[in-house]
């Protein structure tokens, strides 16, 4: 597992945030799943590989179960930070997986008990046993937005079957979606109620520095973030004196997101003004060297005659 998914595993593990996203993806932000009526699932499965005798382990993200009105529902969360373009293939032997477990579970009570008839045995589940309903949800934490594949169906290039045929054969043929929270198609973070609201709303807008600086500035929330939202920040939004540099931002209330934004942003500048000066005194030096005085004097009034012989030199595209 890599740096980023145990950052936002350890973000998202709290029951209050899990039960926000659930709530904000599956119920539009009605608040229906209680973070109290949540239990952490261990989040490995096993495959049988029979021809080696042995088992294939596969670990999912996030796992955890809800309980509701008697009934009990099984929800992963899996973050995606690059386009999969097999995503529902992964996703969909997540889901059988888990429902094998939970057949072989009862199959297993059942053998224990011998409290089946023979007619119910050899399938080891009866017609009152039930298996809890699987739900995946992939939350796309990228930079650029989500262009991988939705569904089985477009992986199999169904819409490519001859229309004589189609109708027919979509009949017979179980497709599988991906349920996936593209944080660059959300229209609006607030259908959030805890600190995912500012995470979202932050990664919408590292693409666009004004824009983050305004909405960050405009947003007390920033001011006392929980470290692990900072450090979601930090480790997604790609700018490692966030993570380097962390225990300056340290408040009594949390981190200070604004601080530091606003230093990286002065940081920035700084470094642009220390390369334009660099450049600068380079194109001076070739101007000397070949004798253009005339030019190097003129450049330093005129700023698009300055730019001209940066394009001249090959200094500047």
């Amino acid at each position: 597992m890599g740096k980023k998914n145990v950052v936002w595993n350890s973000y998202i593990s709290k029951n209050e945030r899990f039960a926000d996203l659930v709530n904000g993806v599956v119920f539009l932000g009605k608040q229906v799943v209680l973070p109290g009526a949540l239990t952490a699932l261990d989040s490995k499965l096993w495959r049988r590989v029979r021809e080696k005798g042995s088992y294939g382990e596969f670990a999912r993200d996030m796992v955890k179960v809800w309980e509701y009105r008697g009934k009990k529902y099984l929800f992963g969360l899996e973050p995606e930070e690059s386009p999969h373009f097999a995503l529902p293939v992964k996703y969909m032997n997540y889901e059988s997986l888990e429902y094998d477990r939970q057949y072989r579970g009862i199959l297993q009570e059942h053998r224990k008990g011998r409290d089946l008839p023979p007619d119910r045995y050899i399938s080891g589940f009866s017609e009152t046993d039930r298996l809890m309903p699987v739900v995946t949800i992939g939350i796309y934490l990228g930079e650029k937005p989500w262009k991988g594949s939705a569904g089985i169906g477009e992986m199999a290039g169904m819409g490519e079957i001859p229309p004589e045929i189609r109708g027919q054969m979509s009949a017979f043929w179980n497709d599988f979606h991906v349920n996936l929270l593209d944080i660059h198609g959300l229209e609006t973070p607030d259908v959030f109620q805890t600190d995912l609201r500012e995470v979202f709303g932050f990664l919408q807008r590292q693409g666009n520095k004004e824009e983050l600086v305004r909405y960050v500035e405009g947003n007390g929330v920033f001011r006392h973030l929980e470290e692990d939202a900072f450090d979601v920040l930090g480790c997604y939004g790609g700018n490692a004196k966030l993570e380097l540099c962390k225990e300056d931002y340290r408040t009594k209330g949390g981190m200070d997101m604004c601080t530091a934004l606003r230093e990286l942003e002065e940081d920035a500048r700084a470094e642009g003004r220390e390369e334009g000066s660099s450049l600068m005194n380079e194109l001076n030096r070739r101007l000397v060297r070949d004798g253009r005085t005339e030019d190097l004097f003129h450049s330093i009034e005129d700023a698009e005659y300055q730019r001209q012989l940066l394009v001249e030199y090959g200094m500047e595209g």
